[in-house]
C-alpha cells in the first residue's frame, strides 16, 4: 500500500488475528502488554507467533512484537523465549517500555529493531535523543504531550516516531490485576475483556484488571492533515480489546481519512461520524490540543459532537 506514513493497529492473539481485514493497515503489533494472561497473548502463544508473522510478510506486511508494560523478573523467561520466537520468525521490530526489557533486548538480541513504547515516558527531545543513543530505531513519545509539544521531540534525525492517534489509551498501570484481587481462589477469568466503566458526573474510564483506559476512544480522525506536517513514520490504532470486526471498520476509515489528508482534503463528516459509532462511550482528544483529556475537539469546519 502506497502511503507517506505507516498505519498499524494492535492485536493481542490469534483469534482477533484471524478475523481481521489485514489489507487496511501496513503493520501490527503482536501481544499484549498489560498482562500475559490475557487469553491467546502472543507473548505467550509463540507458535501462534511466528505462524501469524509468517503471514503477514506474505502478505508484504510488518510484525511487531510488544513486551510487558511493567514485567518483574518472574516474567523475563517468557519474555526471552518470545523474543526468540520472534527473532526466529524475522520479526520486523520490538517494542519496549521497561528499560531492562530494552537492555535485555540491545544485549542479548542486538540484530532486533528495538521500538521504544509509550510508558517509557518520553516527554521531551532529551530522553528521546538518550534513547536513540542506546539503540533505539523508533519512539513512541508520552501520549499526553500536545502537537506543539510533540513538534519539540520528533525532530531528532536518525529515529522515527510514531503516535497513537485512534484507541482507548493507559492512565496507569499496576502490576496486580484489579480483577483477581477480587477472586477468592486467585484464578483468571478473563474479565478484563469485559466492559467495566467507572463513570461519575460526566468522566469515564474503563478498567482492565492492570491499567484503567479512557473511558472514550482517543480520536483524531479529523486532524490528519496536521499531524502530516509533523516528523511521525507511523501512526498506531491502541486496539488490544477491540473485536476484529471493530479494528477492520477503523482501518476502513482511517485509510479514507489519510486519502483525503494526503490530498490536503477535509475528510468527510460521515466518516468521523462513523468512527464515533464504533466507540461505546465517544471520542476525546483533548490531550492533543493542550485540553482535559476527556474533551472533544473537532475542526472548526465540521461540526462534531
Amino acid at each position: 500500500m502506497n502511503r507517506p506514513i505507516e498505519l498499524n493497529a494492535c492485536l493481542a492473539n490469534k483469534k482477533t488475528f484471524d478475523d481481521v481485514e489485514i489489507d487496511y493497515f501496513d503493520a501490527f503489533y503482536l501481544g499484549q502488554p498489560y498482562c500475559l494472561k490475557f487469553q491467546g497473548n502472543f507473548m505467550v502463544n509463540t507458535d501462534d507467533l511466528e505462524l501469524a508473522v509468517d503471514i503477514l510478510h506474505d502478505k508484504g506486511k510488518k510484525a511487531y512484537l510488544v513486551t510487558p508494560a511493567i514485567p518483574t523478573g518472574s516474567d523475563l523467561p517468557l519474555v526471552r523465549k518470545a523474543l526468540k520466537s520472534a527473532e526466529k520468525a524475522g520479526i520486523d521490530g520490538v517494542e519496549a517500555s521497561d528499560v531492562g526489557v530494552f537492555r535485555l533486548i540491545r544485549n542479548e538480541f542486538p540484530e532486533l529493531r528495538v521500538h521504544v513504547g509509550n510508558f517509557a515516558n518520553v516527554y521531551n527531545d532529551r530522553s528521546a535523543t538518550l534513547f536513540k543513543k542506546l539503540g533505539a530505531t523508533r519512539i513512541v513519545p508520552a501520549q499526553e504531550l500536545t502537537k506543539d509539544e510533540l513538534s519539540d521531540v520528533v525532530n531528532i534525525e536518525g529515529v522515527e516516531f510514531e503516535r497513537p492517534i485512534h484507541g482507548p489509551l493507559s492512565l496507569g498501570m499496576a502490576f496486580s490485576c484489579f480483577f483477581m484481587k477480587n477472586e477468592e481462589d486467585g484464578k483468571c477469568r478473563q474479565e478484563c475483556d469485559g466492559d467495566y466503566f467507572m463513570e461519575l458526573d460526566g468522566w469515564r474510564m474503563r478498567s482492565v484488571g492492570t491499567s484503567v483506559l479512557m473511558g472514550e476512544d482517543y480520536c483524531l480522525i479529523e486532524h490528519l492533515q496536521d499531524l502530516l506536517k509533523l516528523n511521525f513514520a507511523a501512526w498506531r490504532l491502541e486496539t488490544y480489546f477491540d473485536s476484529a470486526e471493530k479494528i477492520s471498520l477503523l482501518g476502513k476509515f482511517y485509510n479514507q481519512a489519510l486519502s483525503a489528508a494526503v490530498e490536503d482534503r477535509v475528510v468527510g463528516i460521515e466518516i468521523v461520524q462513523a468512527a464515533g459509532e464504533l466507540s461505546l462511550k465517544g471520542l476525546c482528544n483533548g490531550w492533543h490540543f493542550g485540553k482535559s483529556g476527556r474533551v472533544y475537539v473537532a475542526r472548526e469546519d465540521l461540526d462534531v459532537k
